[in-house]
């Protein structure tokens, strides 16, 4: 049989979806909501009502950042029990494919991508029943039957070995706790922990630098509690976590670079997350904060091995974020419209920055929300030489964005040269309203760039003579996203030029001469200053 879902989670969450099947509140599809801090956006949508093996954790949404730093998300449809696969390309699209049938069903899927940014999604088939893969390659979606015992798969935990060979860890078909591996031409499996030593609750795993499985489990009685299982190259070894917890979700397992390892869980007794990590001597424990009641959430380590949790606010139905920073939790309300922050999945980019993916039954969405950051852009200042004697009229600015970002994202009221200046963003001018003005390919590599222009005079009296001069351009994109970009320019001032005209008679020869000289010879020589020829 299935193992148990948490209680006080099961009965709220039954209790918010009757009152939405008795009163379904219904909103118009929207791409972005941007809050202070995060950037949230509406990626598909996940079923009116929730159906079978619903409401608790076997609707969960799994995330995984590829090497592009772009997301990639599995999601169940919480009524048909399709499976889906999200995921975003360079031009900030959204492409979503089925990969379970509604006819087949799935949950607790979880994803995870190969050293080719290829998804792996492995899920409790609700068909067989029993534990499936499902692996993407040229020639479309593979699937393999892991374990065709009868309701095993449930909780699953997926993680990809250095040669990219499948490890799992999950709930089987007694309640007991099984562990199973692909090692090149066949599928492994072991129990690790029967039902007589208490009842799996919930699973949660990861690999460490040799790609020995580390396995974290929640269970009930007899042996209640959390509990850590490790393969040491000859046997499992077994550890008492906190024996004292009444048992909970685990969030989410990982094992930093020494090999130790971290997760998060909730205690059903406080409602509140735990974070707990072993420093290699004995485990230690902290609670995450006692603002907010919770016991499902998702936790990773960032590149300096401090950890990051996103949860459900089950008294709020808020989305929260919290992350470890020199010694103190800072913590964070992501999503609070409506009922919000169900199942999320949190995962890192290459620069620690955040995304979360979770379920939102106000509007029967999956989110995806992501923390504003500041992208780099590519500047080029026309022209390249500067003349602070010039009586022309403009300075060129030409903005280039990275690949997943677009000249039309940029919100061109934010734009600033040098913390300073504003661009002419009045329509009268036809580089202004004229979108074909504006978005041009400057440089001819087949990117598009925004194109703004600053007063001439107003850039020249910021500027000093100097072989390189650094303009630097700021500004927001509209889903508030910061961008900032540098370019150096040469500044001249050459000496100011006037002019003498004189006519000069010869017998044949009428004729006016124009002499020019530097401003310092004019202010030298009275002369220059009493002829009335003299033309300054």
């Amino acid at each position: 049989m299935i193992g148990f879902e948490v209680c006080r989670h099961i009965a709220v969450t039954v209790c918010i979806v009757l009152a939405s099947s008795q009163s379904p509140i219904l909103s118009e599809f929207e791409s972005f909501h941007v809050s202070d801090e995060w950037i949230l956006e509406e990626v598909g949508e996940i079923g009116t009502k929730l159906g079978y093996l619903s409401p608790g954790t076997a609707n969960r949404t799994s995330i995984v950042i590829d090497s592009a730093d772009l997301p990639h998300i599995a999601f169940q449809n919480v009524e048909t029990g399709e499976i889906n696969y999200a995921h975003r390309d360079l031009t900030g699209n959204w492409s979503i494919e089925t990969v379970v049938s509604a006819s087949t069903k799935g949950s607790f899927v979880s994803l995870a991508l190969d050293s080719n940014d290829r998804p792996v999604l492995c899920y409790f088939n609700l068909t067989i029943p029993g534990l499936s893969c499902a692996f993407w390659d040229i020639l479309g979606w593979r699937y393999e039957v892991v374990d065709a015992s009868r309701y095993s798969g449930a909780y699953v935990s997926l993680a990809l070995d250095t040669q990219d060979r499948v490890h799992l860890a999950y709930e089987g078909n007694d309640n007991d706790l099984k562990y199973a591996w692909w090692d090149g031409s066949s599928w492994n499996t072991t129990v690790l922990r029967t039902r007589a030593e208490g009842s799996v609750i919930w699973v949660s795993m990861d690999l460490d630098s040799g790609d020995s499985p580390h396995i974290a489990v929640t269970s009930f009685l007899p042996e209640r509690g959390l509990w850590y299982y490790k393969w040491n190259q000859t046997r499992w070894d077994k550890e008492a976590v906190d024996p004292s917890t009444r048992p909970g979700a685990i969030f989410s397992m990982a094992v930093d670079a020494s090999d130790l390892p971290h997760l998060v869980y909730g205690d059903t007794w406080e409602q509140i997350p735990r974070y707990a990590y072993n420093d290699g001597t004995s485990w230690q424990f902290r609670h995450i904060g006692f603002e907010a009641k919770s016991l499902v959430g998702s936790f990773t380590l960032d590149s300096n091995e401090s950890p990051h949790v996103a949860y459900e606010d089950y008294d709020n139905w808020d989305l929260r974020y919290s992350f470890l920073d020199r010694g103190s939790w800072k913590k964070e309300i992501v999503d609070s419209e409506g009922l919000v922050g169900f199942e999320p999945s949190i995962a890192l980019d290459s620069n620690d920055n955040p995304s979360i993916s979770y379920l939102d039954l106000t509007d029967w969405v999956l989110m995806y929300a992501t923390k504003k950051k500041e992208i780099d852009a590519n500047i080029d200042i026309d022209p390249d030489t500067l003349n602070l004697n010039s009586r022309g009229k403009w300075i060129t600015c030409y903005i280039e964005l990275p690949l997943r970002y677009g000249p039309r994202d940029i919100n061109a009221s934010t734009i600033l040269l040098n913390d300073a200046l504003m661009p002419e963003l009045d329509p009268k001018y036809g580089f202004v309203e004229s979108e074909d003005s504006y978005i041009v390919d400057h440089d001819g590599d087949g990117i598009l760039e925004r194109m703004v222009k600053f007063d001439r005079s107003e850039v020249q009296e910021l500027l000093s003579p100097g072989e390189s001069v650094s303009l630097t351009i700021t500004g927001r994109l509209f889903d508030g996203t910061k961008f900032e970009g540098t370019d150096e320019i040469r500044v001249v001032d050459p000496p100011q030029l006037f002019s003498w005209k004189y006519r000069e008679e010869n017998p044949g020869i009428s004729r006016e001469v124009d002499f020019l000289f530097p401003e310092a010879l004019y202010e030298s020589t009275p002369f220059f200053h009493l002829n009335p020829l003299c033309l300054r």
